[in-house]
């Protein structure tokens, strides 16, 4: 485990072996986090779960009430909401809710990928290998394998997706 000395990392916090922490990363009340994941910086957790070997790129931001399986990468700015009807006033919100291990607002099944920006709002799963494209606003669950489109399209993974990761400009 190593946490880089301009992060904060609270005394409720679990990491796990070789979870690495870097600078300006703030992971607060309870988190848990697996074996071998990645924090970087600007990234805010506070009372989540996830599981091992997860990536939480720069600028995420997760409060409490998510499970994130093994082997996910969440990429530059995700953002996972917990309050469907979010104001100032905390009436009718239960903190205490989303920091049981019973329910979740978020569930992220193992070796899905959420691209950069995108916004997953609450109630939703994403299946075990399944896409949510970079700037999606997801509002409905994603089917295992499948690839959610910003414009809310739901299709297949393509069987080559590895040989198609990279992409440059002409």
């Amino acid at each position: 485990m190593q946490v880089h000395p301009l992060a904060h990392v609270d005394g409720t916090v679990s990491l796990g072996m070789g979870t690495r922490v870097w600078q300006f990363a703030s992971i607060t009340r309870g988190t848990v986090m697996g074996r071998d994941c990645s924090v970087s910086p600007f990234a805010m957790l506070d009372g989540s779960i996830y599981g091992d070997r997860v990536i939480v790129s720069g600028g995420v931001k997760a409060g409490a009430g998510f499970k994130v399986g093994n082997d996910v990468f969440l990429g530059p700015n995700v953002v996972l909401c917990n309050d469907t009807w979010p104001a100032s006033s905390k009436e009718g919100y239960r903190d205490d809710l989303l920091r049981s291990d019973e329910r979740f607002a978020v569930v992220v099944e193992d070796g899905a990928t959420i691209g950069a920006g995108a916004v997953v709002l609450p109630g939703i799963r994403i299946g075990n290998g399944a896409v949510v494209a970079a700037g999606a606003v997801v509002e409905r669950n994603v089917p295992d394998g499948m690839v959610y489109h910003r414009n809310g399209y739901v299709s297949a993974k393509p069987v080559d997706w590895q040989e198609k990761r990279m992409r440059f400009a002409q």
